[in-house]
C-alpha cells in the first residue's frame, strides 16, 4: 500500500511539471475564422464624394525620436519609428543581478502597439508613416505625417503612480466629406521571453463576459478570432502581464491571437469601425495594465483583471495559500519565513488526516509482521492456484483487520493542497527576487548551492524508511529496496531546477512530517 501512494505522489508530480512543460505540443491546432466581427453596416459615399487620402509634400522628421515617460512604478520608453514602445520597464521585483525588467521582447519585429487602419478603403500602413513624437505632461503624443486635411494622432498616457494608462488613437477630419474608419487595429507581442526556469510558460488570456480563454505558445503558425464586446485580453508569462480593455467605450471589437514559427505569441487588438463627420473628431481609447501579476492589486483595480493569475486545478486553495502567504509577509517582512510559517499552518491543519494516515500504516506494519508465517504457508499451499491464494489471503487481511487503503485515503485529502501551494509557489511574483537568508537571495531561482535539493531528497529517504512496511514476498521486497532508493534519487534530479521557495517549503513539510511520525512510533 505504502509503495502504491508513493508511486501516486511521485507520478503526479511529474505528471504536473510535465503538463506545464510539454503540454504545448499535445494541443490540437486552433482553427482560424475569415468571418468579419462586428462590421459597421453603413455604406461608403459615393466614390465622387468619397475622400481619398493623399500625402502633402511637406512632410515630418523622418529622423527617429525616443520619448520616455514614468512613474514610481514603470517606465515606457517610445520611439517615432513606426510610434511603438520599444521599452517597458518594471521597476519593482528585480532580481540579484538584475537592474530592471523589461517586458518587451528583444526581437527583429519590435510591433509594440503599432497601429493601422484603413480611411475610406485605403490602407494606412504602419510602415510607411512618418511619425513626430513628443513628450507632454505624462503623455507621450505622436502625430502621424499629415494626410490631406486630416490629423492622425496617438497617446500613451501613464497614471501618477500606479501601472495603468490609457492609449488613445485620434482622427481629425478637417474635410467637407465624411471618412469611415475600418480595418483598424494595434498590434502587442511578444513578451519577454524569460529563461529563470521550465515553469515560465507564456500565455494569451482574453475575458469575454464570463468566459476565459486560455492559448499557450505553439510551434505552428496559428491564428485565432475572438469576439470582444464587453472584457479584455491580455499576455502573460510566469511573473508579469500586459492587461488591454475598453469598458467605458468598448472600442475593441475582438482579438486576434497570433503563434508564430518561432513559438512567439502576439496579440491584435481589432477596434471598431467608425465614421468621422466633416469637420469633427473621432477618438479610440484603449486602458492598459503593464505590471506584475499580483493577485490582490489585480482585483482591487476591477474588470476581474485578477483572473488573468491562475492557479491550476485547485485556483481557490491556491488564493487561500497566497493570501496567508502575504498576510505572515507583512507580519515578518521576510517571504522565506513566511512559507516557513505558511508550511507549518498547513500541517497543523492536515495533522488529524496524516495522524490517522501513519496510525493506520504502523498498525499494518506490524500486522504483517505476524502475517509472514502464515502467508508463507498459503503460498506453498496454493501455489498452483493464484484465484485460491488471494482468497486466502484477503481472509487473512479481515482477520488481522488491515485495510490496504486504510493508510492512503487520508492521505489522498492532502493532495489538493500540495498541488494548490505548489502552482503557487511556482508562480508568485511576489517570490521574484525575494530574500531569505545569505545563502538564498531570490526564492524563485534555483538553489544556487544545491542544499535544498539534497536535503529534500534525504529528508524524502528518511521518510520512506521509516513508513515501509515489511515485504510481504521477496518479489516486493525488491521492488521496496526500488523505491526506497530509486524515487528520492530521482526527485532529487528533477528539483535541481525548482525555484528555492517551493523546495523550501518540501523540506520544511518533510521534516514535519518526519517528526510527527516519530511521535506515532512511540505512541504505537
Amino acid at each position: 500500500m505504502n509503495n502504491r501512494f508513493v508511486i501516486f505522489i511521485i507520478l503526479s508530480i511529474i505528471t504536473l511539471v510535465g503538463f506545464n512543460y510539454f503540454s504545448v505540443k499535445n494541443r490540437k491546432p486552433v482553427s482560424y475564422s475569415e468571418k468579419e466581427v462586428d462590421l459597421s453596416k453603413r455604406a461608403l459615399p459615393e466614390p465622387n464624394e468619397t475622400f481619398k487620402p493623399t500625402r502633402k509634400k511637406r512632410v515630418l522628421s523622418k529622423k527617429v525620436k525616443t520619448v520616455a515617460i514614468e512613474n514610481s512604478k514603470i517606465k515606457i520608453e517610445a520611439s517615432s519609428d513606426e510610434a511603438k514602445i520599444n521599452h517597458v520597464i518594471i521597476k519593482e521585483y528585480s532580481k540579484k543581478g538584475e537592474k530592471e525588467f523589461d517586458l518587451i521582447e528583444k526581437n527583429e519585429r519590435q510591433e509594440y502597439l503599432i497601429w493601422q487602419a484603413n480611411v475610406n478603403g485605403e490602407a494606412i500602413e504602419h510602415e510607411a508613416i512618418a511619425w513626430e513624437a513628443k513628450k507632454e505632461a505624462n503623455k507621450i503624443v505622436f502625430q502621424a505625417e499629415p494626410l490631406e486635411d486630416v490629423i492622425i494622432k496617438k497617446e500613451i498616457e501613464l497614471s501618477q503612480d500606479d501601472y495603468q494608462g490609457k492609449i488613445r488613437i485620434i482622427i481629425e477630419n478637417n474635410t467637407r466629406n465624411e471618412i469611415q474608419i475600418d480595418g483598424c487595429a494595434l498590434h502587442w507581442g511578444p513578451l519577454k521571453h524569460t529563461k529563470e526556469n521550465r515553469f515560465n510558460v507564456k500565455k494569451a488570456v482574453v475575458l469575454q463576459g464570463r468566459e476565459i480563454t486560455r492559448i499557450k505558445t505553439k510551434k505552428k503558425r496559428q491564428k485565432r478570432l475572438i469576439e470582444l464586446s464587453d472584457g479584455w485580453a491580455g499576455m502573460q508569462e510566469q511573473y508579469f502581464c500586459a492587461i488591454f480593455s475598453s469598458p467605458e467605450k468598448q472600442d475593441i471589437k475582438s482579438v486576434e491571437i497570433i503563434n508564430s514559427e518561432d513559438s512567439s505569441l502576439d496579440i491584435e487588438l481589432n477596434l471598431k469601425d467608425k465614421i468621422a463627420q466633416p469637420h469633427s473628431r473621432i477618438a479610440y481609447e484603449i486602458g492598459f495594465y503593464f505590471g506584475p501579476q499580483e493577485y490582490q492589486r489585480l482585483k482591487s483595480l476591477g474588470n476581474d483583471f485578477h483572473k488573468i493569475v491562475h492557479f491550476g486545478w485547485f485556483h481557490v486553495i491556491g488564493v487561500a495559500m497566497l493570501y496567508l502567504l502575504n498576510l505572515f509577509h507583512k507580519i515578518t517582512g521576510n517571504y522565506g519565513v513566511a512559507i516557513i510559517l505558511l508550511t507549518v499552518l498547513i500541517r497543523v491543519i492536515l495533522w488529524w488526516p496524516t495522524q490517522k494516515s501513519y496510525t493506520s500504516m504502523k498498525k499494518m506494519q506490524g500486522a504483517m509482521s505476524k502475517m509472514q508465517p502464515r502467508i508463507k504457508t498459503l503460498k506453498e499451499l496454493y501455489k498452483n492456484n493464484p484465484a485460491k491464494l488471494n482468497e486466502e489471503t484477503m481472509k487473512l487481511y479481515k482477520e488481522y483487520q488491515i485495510n490496504p487503503m486504510g493508510g492512503c485515503l487520508p492521505m489522498l485529502l492532502q493532495m489538493p493542497v500540495f498541488f494548490a501551494l505548489y502552482k503557487t509557489l511556482t508562480t508568485a511574483v511576489e517570490l521574484r527576487g525575494a530574500k531569505f537568508v545569505w545563502m538564498w537571495q531570490d526564492l524563485s531561482s534555483k538553489d544556487p548551492a544545491y542544499i535544498l535539493p539534497f536535503a529534500m531528497g534525504a529528508s524524502m529517504f528518511i521518510q520512506q524508511k521509516m513508513s515501509t512496511p515489511p515485504a510481504a514476498t521477496p518479489e516486493s521486497a525488491t521492488q521496496q529496496k526500488m523505491m526506497l532508493y530509486l524515487m528520492p534519487v530521482m526527485l532529487t534530479f528533477f528539483s535541481f531546477m525548482w525555484p528555492s521557495g517551493l523546495l523550501l517549503y518540501w523540506v520544511v513539510s518533510n521534516v514535519l512530517s518526519i517528526g510527527q511520525q516519530v511521535l506515532i512510533n512511540r505512541k504505537v
